[in-house]
């Protein structure tokens, strides 16, 4: 009886999942591998960390279209994805150290040092607290995008409310009203209540209901969910490749967070 129902126990979440991840589907959302194919992506972040502890499964999805897309060299495939981070998270002194922890948590996601991007600028330094200016932002990202088809970064909130991660967003939303009848993209990770960031992939079947009866027709989303194997990657980007901010505390993010499983990225 007791093993019966450990079966039992371990069946239903991964029965959730494989239910979540291909058969129930908003709508309106977009798949990666069809949208995002041949593009040129540049992905904006505010610190080192940032990538895997919020955006892993939307690096996993590219890698593994980079894959797909690349029939000739299928083990080395080309990437079309550049990450820009604004600062070294330095806010601690660290910052020469988690700069190239980033590089190396990059790795782990198929995108070389070469298309790692780090800024160390006065005007943009790792603060909790401080709204970056956008203009500062602009003069440091804007070189690195006049080849990109798409932009990804943080929603309004930020996630986490970091008031750096929501400079990204007011800097997103100002270069796109500026881009006039450019049909470059700006696609943002959406945020959620405290309640949803940490019931891991319980939160699956929450974004896809979400993105279904929530959404209006006008919106486009697109949802990205990990497997495991996809999952086991981004832990390990940050427990490996992120030594320096493996607190206590990082140990329950890896472990609940429903950004380590799925991304609910959405238009502007």
């Amino acid at each position: 009886m007791r093993l019966r129902k450990i079966i039992i126990i371990i069946l239903i979440p991964v029965l959730i999942w494989l239910i979540t991840k291909y058969v129930l589907r908003p709508p309106n959302a977009r798949t990666l591998s069809s949208h995002f194919a041949h593009k040129r992506i540049a992905m904006i972040i505010a610190h080192p960390d940032d990538e895997a502890m919020f955006f892993g499964p939307t690096l996993h999805a590219l890698r593994q279209l980079a894959i797909q897309t690349n029939t000739e060299s299928p083990a080395l495939p080309e990437t079309n994805l550049r990450i820009l981070c604004l600062s070294t998270g330095n806010a601690e002194n660290l910052g020469e150290t988690r700069s190239g922890e980033l590089r190396a948590s990059a790795a782990h996601f198929g995108v070389p040092p070469s298309n790692v991007i780090i800024f160390d600028d006065p005007r943009v330094q790792d603060q909790m607290g401080v709204k970056w200016p956008t203009n500062a932002i602009a003069s440091l990202v804007e070189p690195y995008l006049t080849d990109v088809d798409v932009v990804i970064t943080f929603d309004h909130e930020g996630v986490s409310g970091h008031g750096n991660h929501i400079s990204l967003n007011s800097f997103a939303q100002e270069y796109l009203s500026s881009q006039g009848d450019s049909q470059r993209e700006v696609w943002v990770l959406k945020s959620t209540s405290i309640f949803r960031k940490y019931i891991s992939f319980f939160d699956i079947p929450c974004t896809y209901v979400s993105n279904h009866f929530f959404s209006s027709h006008e919106e486009r989303s697109l949802v990205v969910v990990s497997d495991v194997r996809e999952y086991a990657s981004t832990r390990d980007a940050m427990t490996q490749a992120h030594k320096s901010q493996m607190r206590w505390f990082r140990w329950g993010w890896i472990s609940l967070s429903r950004y380590m499983v799925v991304n609910d990225l959405h238009l502007l």
